[in-house]
């Protein structure tokens, strides 16, 4: 009888049970879902935080102990190049986009550093390359082709693409360099005869939208956005890396960044650095106006983001 009456108390689970069991658990999940979403964006961020204050630091010991900067940084315009961006035609760089091809200058390295003709003035040149070797930097990497088969990241590397090699920024051959652009609002910004107030991409400045010098001040307040601003832009590589290898303060690697936009695969992954050499008027910087030695104002990621947008971008709420 005890047998009967501990059997008849040993019910299974109603299907309304089940189906409450159910529902509760499908909340439970989706809850999950959302408290995850972007978790991957912000450890990304969180990165590429602490991986621009860490080369920034490491840059700016080796200045402290050495005197002088690193040595042949990357310089993200292809050599001899007056295109708009990095050799490539806009029509190119969409079908090698397309086909995963590696890309130096991805769309939103295009679309945040840009190319300014260094040669169109003489005296300017000479003047910015007096305030680079003032400093220590006397040569850059250049490249003339893309290596088939050789990740983005060191096709400014000789030991990885013949086609490229150091250049003196003396050496007549070298006649672009990569910047930040510069305008006052809609003003474009030329420097040494030249314009500093278009993209790699060739979008010009348009008030609010694309006021280059407003991004610049915010990067680094110290940049008066009501003046043009001659910023050169250059990527932190292994060469730049391991041109400090004989010093007490050496810098290791170069760091890679990586976002849901720059995939080191296929498009430039480096931190860039941002040389400030010359302050003009609203419209124009004149060789008179290039300092005497170049001064690094912040590193940016390959996006053009600085520590302080990664660091927001990290700690935002989903």
């Amino acid at each position: 009888m005890k047998q009967m009456m501990l059997q008849s108390k040993q019910k299974g689970f109603t299907l309304l049970e089940l189906l409450v069991v159910i529902t509760l658990l499908a909340v439970l999940s989706v809850g999950a879902l959302i408290a995850y979403e972007g978790i991957g964006d912000n450890a990304q961020a969180t990165a590429a935080a602490n991986n621009t204050a860490g080369v920034d630091r490491a840059i700016r010991n080796f200045r402290a102990v050495s005197l002088t900067y690193p040595n042949q940084w990357d310089n993200l315009v292809q050599e001899g190049s007056a295109l708009t961006f990095d050799g490539l035609t806009e029509v190119a760089a969409d079908a090698d986009e397309a086909a995963k091809k590696p890309l130096v200058v991805a769309r939103p390295t295009r679309n945040a550093f840009g190319s300014w003709n260094i040669a169109a003035d003489a005296q300017t040149k000479s003047n910015v390359m007096a305030a680079f070797d003032a400093v220590g930097i006397d040569e850059v990497q250049q490249m003339t082709a893309l290596a088939t088969g050789k990740a983005p990241n060191v096709q400014h590397n000789e030991g990885a693409n013949a086609a490229a090699h150091d250049l003196e920024m003396v050496d007549p051959l070298f006649t672009h360099v990569s910047i930040m652009p510069s305008s006052v609002g809609a003003t474009a910004c030329t420097a040494g005869t030249a314009s500093i107030a278009t993209n790699f991409a060739g979008d010009a400045p348009v008030a609010v939208t694309n006021d280059y010098g407003l991004k610049l001040n915010a990067i680094n307040d110290s940049l008066d956005p009501a003046l043009c601003q001659l910023v050169i832009a250059l990527g932190f590589g292994h060469d730049a890396a391991h041109s400090t290898a004989d010093s007490p303060a050496a810098i290791v690697t170069a760091a890679t960044y990586s976002s849901k936009a720059i995939n080191p695969a296929n498009s430039y992954g480096r931190y860039v650095a941002l040389f400030h050499v010359g302050t003009g008027n609203a419209t124009t910087i004149t060789s008179a106006d290039i300092h005497k030695k170049a001064h690094l104002i912040a590193i940016v990621d390959t996006e053009g983001n600085s520590i302080d947008t990664n660091i927001a971008n990290a700690t935002a709420t989903n």
